[in-house]
């Protein structure tokens, strides 16, 4: 079986490879390919742009032109595999090191006959630990409070001086209830708050074991002190927090976004927040990325902003692969369904 491994500024070929020979063995043959923009904004700019666009919005590199087309398998991370170069691949399966595949022509994919494997939960460790830390932030004013002394401030006064609180006693609004979701609900339980959740997907015995209470997403704008989203970015997801469930909120509450820009209507939230229809936000991911300089959420003093970092830590990126792969390898010996392959 031949392998294709694409990295990318945050997860290396190097790495991919490595893994591909550990799990599959050293004799494994492997092509590496990297993908290179010219710099870290260009990176980001692209990845944030193929997350709304696609896979033909990217600029993968020139060689996997020649690179996909005597491949078995092809692992990528955040490289974009558009249409075109699927068809001129005779792979049979696509890995991608993630668990959203917006990187992928999956249709394309589909249509030749190739199956797509994401990496589910991935990160879910690092980004439920960063989502309690934002609403922690947001709350207490910790970046606020830090960005105000180094400036040789000692400011006690803050956006939401009037209205701050504990986390005890607090409602916490979960939209979406998978991998991060579960994990932010079980990492809350010392806090001593009640968990609502929006998704239609979730069992009753999943609610039951976790000890949170289903609801519509309208009943859980109106109820929470603070919102999470969890929910995967889909054409049917898309401004799923729009102008209406903004309007639903306390007028003291927060939104925490750790999941994907688009699923918050970015005018709506703007708005609300310049109006202070809300409490406030606590955003780590954006329309377009990264945040453009004169963008409004700068002059805002109710937001805590930071760079797209939930999930990026050492941990998540060297076992992903490892993730991915054993996964995979366990598909090939049982051919037993896996929830990991894209419908």
């Amino acid at each position: 079986m031949k392998f294709l491994v694409v990295g990318d500024p945050m997860l290396s070929s190097k790495t991919l490879s490595g893994a591909v020979h550990d799990i599959f063995g050293s004799d494994t043959e492997v092509k590496e390919v990297d993908w290179k923009p010219a710099s870290d904004d260009e990176f980001w700019y692209l990845r944030s742009q193929v997350e709304k666009l696609g896979p033909s919005a990217g600029k993968p590199p020139k060689e996997l032109d020649e690179a996909v087309k005597d491949v078995d398998v092809i692992i990528t991370h955040h490289t974009p595999i558009s249409e075109k170069l699927i068809n001129a691949s005779n792979a049979s399966y696509i890995g991608v090191c993630r668990g959203g595949v917006e990187n992928v022509d999956v249709k394309a994919a589909k249509a030749k006959g190739i199956k797509v494997m994401r990496t589910m939960g991935r990160n879910a460790q690092a980004v439920s630990d960063f989502t309690i830390a934002l609403m922690l932030a947001q709350l207490r004013n910790v970046a606020k409070g830090h960005e105000a002394l180094i400036k040789g401030e000692w400011k006690k006064k803050y956006a939401n001086s009037s209205f701050m609180g504990d986390m005890a006693d607090k409602t916490i609004g979960l939209v979406g209830f998978g991998y991060i979701g579960k994990l932010v609900a079980q990492k809350l339980s010392g806090f001593d708050v009640s968990i609502v959740v929006y998704d239609p997907f979730v069992k009753e015995d999943v609610l039951e074991k976790y000890n949170v209470k289903a609801v519509s997403l309208e009943e859980l704008c109106k109820q929470s002190d603070i919102i999470s989203v969890h929910a995967r970015l889909s054409e049917e997801t898309k401004g799923l927090i729009g102008e209406k469930e903004l309007s639903l909120m306390k007028s003291t509450a927060y939104l925490i976004n750790t999941a994907r820009a688009g699923l918050i209507d970015e005018a709506a939230l703007i708005d609300a927040l310049q109006q202070h229809k809300i409490g406030g936000a606590a955003l780590d991911v954006f329309w377009t990325e990264p945040l453009q300089k004169d963008h409004p959420l700068h002059k805002l003093e109710n937001v805590t902003i930071t760079p797209h970092l939930a999930g990026a830590t050492n941990d998540t990126f060297n076992k992903t692969p490892y993730l991915l792969l054993r996964e995979f390898k366990k598909y090939l010996e049982t051919h037993e369904e896996s929830s990991w392959l894209v419908k």
